[in-house]
């Protein structure tokens, strides 16, 4: 069973759902504003003040705006009610005020102090802020959220992002990862995304990159900027950007320990430490992974440090270095056939035993970054980065390959006023170079065997941006921006027996972006935006099998629109929706191909799919009670996030106008929490692939739908926090993940079967 929802006039649910949940928001009670002055201790006029309006019963923020260049500034309408008024202005320590609003304006002047030593505010805050200023669908996951999982993938943090596919292929960290059909074509590893920790790439320079070197224990939260919202990190993907921030010591327990057991063999441990003074803090974690897999041959072990040190230079001027190291070590039971996952959904594919497919790398990567408030409405910051990553990797051969990245960016942004209006502009520069030296030899049951070529590639980028978020009024923002990208890729083949493939390819474009954000009513927004994107292949792509060079990639080239609200009603009720079409020119389209008759194997190669397009509806929602019947025993909590994905050809010569392979129609993910006022929670949960979808171009086989019952809980016993997780409760054998276009038919990742985690975390207060 295939069914969809069509985003047209003919057939308008989903407007009708989007006016659905606008309703409650204008319904809101209409009573009075917020009018005040900011100035500065000698009485000067502060154009450039954040002024966030917090509800006094949640601290949850209902309005934000920026004074204008006399200092002024007036809320929309507020309910009334209670309220905390918080003020901020580069340089000058933040004011916070209690407010009550009975049906009249509420008239302030407030003088704020020169700041002393710059304010300490969680990464996660000043994300959460920052998103309110996004003309489109973003989210974040805060680290209460991450806590609460078995933190092993990105899997178990994001299931409720909507919009975000986040697939544990066989029960490990390695996971296809895709926003609105972001890299569809990512049968192993990353791409299509732009990825960061604390702000600063952590891709290779030609966009590749993996995940098992990243430990969700050490984030603080996870921010998904989808789109063209990712333009203030320099995004420059269809998909947008994705930026996991550590703990550090302003945010972290002076002590951590965070133990783990549970099916199919897994322990992991951490042990992190974090301390803060005026000028200075520090944060450092180090976590060790077993497990041996639900599946044959998916033994997996995973040693990662990590660690940050920041400095308060002076009162504007703050310096932050990051240190990473893994040692990540995997063995691959590939993807099966239909036959294959009914018989025995825990079996390896043959050759990935008899050649002991895997992984196996050690990882470093050193990062800095300088941040100067030149004056009260100006900042200026530099990042660098470097990071080596050391491989073996027998596959169908065994590649020995190092890799080498360097990078960074320079950012400069102001706020101010412009025409009376409050004005912020982002400007920034990205050069990155990297490279591989690489030799490939035959795999001899996992060994080494004949040397069958060697080569060293590179990739180099230099990106452009710019980004300007304009007032036109206290209700409505308008934000325009572009980035300019010049890439160049190169060859270098040094094993001419077969012949000289060596070859360079270059590319350019230059993306433009425009959004608006309109909040005529306290805690609503509307959003939408326009934007393009230009994706360059990566290395292993253009030197994929096909051709004796660079086979003939262009550049994907994506034209967005997107439209969506976002808001509160109360205490109660939150949401987030969005609407988008994708408009692709050359989308990169996977196809393993079988390299000669009888091969046990495919080969990955890759070709444009000359227009294609993406739609598709996102929506998260929660709903808590904690009155009536509730008041003096908890709270219950209902989330959930809907994901309805509509990917096609569109006039394919070969595949006319059928589905892309690989992603879900519709994906439903709901939870319903009780957190008991003693410390006791329960959340059972389900995750439903709602019907069947598409897996080969040709669309002749599916992936089966599924729905399976998960169940949390914990207690909180003060500095000790005891938790259990049971995935799969019915022990449903389904395929989590696939693999698209496999000519030998092994589309299918076989998801973990029932299983239980047992945890236990101890932090000092």
């Amino acid at each position: 069973m295939n069914f969809r929802i069509d985003l047209c006039a003919r057939n308008p649910r989903w407007l009708f759902l989007l006016a659905l949940l606008l309703l409650p928001g204008l319904a809101l009670a209409q009573e009075a504003r917020v009018v005040g002055t900011i100035t500065g201790p000698d009485g000067a006029s502060l154009p450039i003040a954040e002024v966030s309006v917090l509800s006094a019963a949640d601290g949850s923020e209902v309005a934000r705006l920026t004074s204008d260049s006399d200092g002024k500034f007036r809320t929309a309408v507020l309910p009334a009610g209670n309220y905390r008024l918080l003020v901020t202005a580069p340089g000058f320590d933040p004011a916070e005020l209690s407010i009550a609003l009975d049906g009249f304006d509420h008239q302030i002047a407030l003088a704020l102090r020169v700041a002393g030593v710059r304010e300490s505010v969680t990464v996660a805050e000043r994300a959460r802020l920052d998103m309110l200023g996004v003309p489109g669908s973003v989210d974040l996951v805060p680290a209460a959220i991450i806590e609460d999982t078995p933190a092993h993938n990105l899997e178990d943090v994001m299931a409720f992002v909507p919009g975000v596919m986040a697939q544990s292929r066989f029960g490990a960290d390695e996971s296809k990862l895709s926003v609105r059909g972001s890299g569809l074509r990512n049968n192993f590893h990353h791409r299509g995304l732009n990825l960061l920790i604390n702000g600063i790439p952590y891709t290779d320079a030609d966009g590749f990159s993996d995940f098992e070197s990243i430990e969700l224990m050490s984030t603080e939260s996870v921010q998904v900027w989808k789109g063209a919202n990712a333009l203030r990190y320099g995004g420059n993907s269809m998909g947008g950007a994705i930026n996991f921030d550590t703990h550090t010591g302003q945010s972290a327990a002076p002590f951590q320990v965070w133990t783990e057991a549970g099916g199919y063999g897994l322990l992991k441990g951490q042990l992190a430490g974090a301390g803060a003074s005026d000028n200075a803090n520090w944060y450092a974690s180090i976590a060790g992974t077993e497990l041996d897999g639900y599946r044959e041959h998916a033994r997996q072990e995973r040693v990662r440090a990590f660690g940050n040190l920041g400095f308060n230079l002076n009162s504007s001027t703050e310096l932050r270095f990051d240190f990473m190291y893994a040692n990540v070590s995997e063995t691959l039971p590939g993807a099966l056939t239909r036959e294959q996952l009914e018989e025995n959904p825990r079996q390896a594919q043959g050759v990935n035993v008899t050649d002991d497919y895997g992984r196996f790398y050690d990882y470093v990567r050193i990062g800095a970054k300088l941040r100067h408030d030149i004056s009260p409405n100006a900042e200026l910051s530099f990042t660098a980065f470097g990071n080596y990553r050391d491989m073996v990797h027998p596959i169908f051969q065994v590649l020995d390959n190092t890799s080498r990245t360097l990078g960074g960016d320079v950012v400069y942004r102001t706020r101010g006023t412009l025409a009376g209006r409050g004005n912020r502009l982002t400007l920034g520069f990205a050069p990155m170079v990297g490279g591989t030296d690489e030799q490939r030899f035959a795999n001899e049951g996992g060994q080494s065997g004949q040397l069958l070529s060697e080569f060293e590639n590179s990739a180099q980028n230099y990106g452009f941006w710019f980004e300007n978020e304009h007032d036109l009024g206290t209700e409505f923002t308008l934000i325009v921006g572009g980035r300019y990208d010049a890439a160049r890729r190169t060859f270098t083949d040094q094993f001419l027996a077969d012949g000289d493939r060596s070859d360079k390819r270059t590319y350019n474009a230059f993306v433009p972006k425009v959004g608006f954000i309109w909040q005529s009513q306290a805690a609503v927004q509307v959003f939408g935006n326009m934007s393009r994107s230009y994706e360059v292949p990566l290395l292993l792509e253009l030197t994929s099998f096909g051709a004796p060079e660079f086979i003939d990639l262009e550049a994907q080239d994506t034209w967005q629109f997107e439209v969506g609200t976002r808001g509160r009603v109360g205490r109660a009720f939150r949401w987030d929706l969005a609407a988008y079409n994708a408009e692709i020119d050359n989308e990169i389209i996977n196809v393993n191909i079988q390299p000669f008759p009888f091969a046990p194997f495919t080969i990955p190669s890759y070709r444009n799919a000359a227009n294609t397009r993406h739609r598709g509806l996102e929506v998260g929602a929660t709903l808590t009670v904690d009155g009536g019947p509730l008041a003096h025993r908890g709270a219950l909590t209902w989330r959930t996030a809907y994901t309805w994905s509509d990917f096609s050809y569109v006039n394919d010569p070969v595949f006319g106008n059928n589905d892309l392979p690989g992603a879900p129609d519709h994906v439903l993910r709901s939870e319903v929490r009780y957190d008991d006022r003693l410390g006791f929670w329960v959340a059972p949960a389900i995750d439903w692939s709602i019907a069947e979808y598409f897996v080969d171009s040709a669309n002749t086989e599916v992936n089966d739908s599924y729905a399976v019952l998960n169940v949390s809980a914990g207690h909180d016993f003060g500095a000790f926090e005891a938790f259990l997780h049971v995935d799969n409760l019915t022990d449903v054998a389904y395929s989590g993940a696939v693999q698209v276009d496999n000519a030998l038919k092994r589309f299918f990742e076989t998801a973990n079967g029932r299983s239980a985690v047992v945890g236990l975390r101890w932090k000092q207060r």
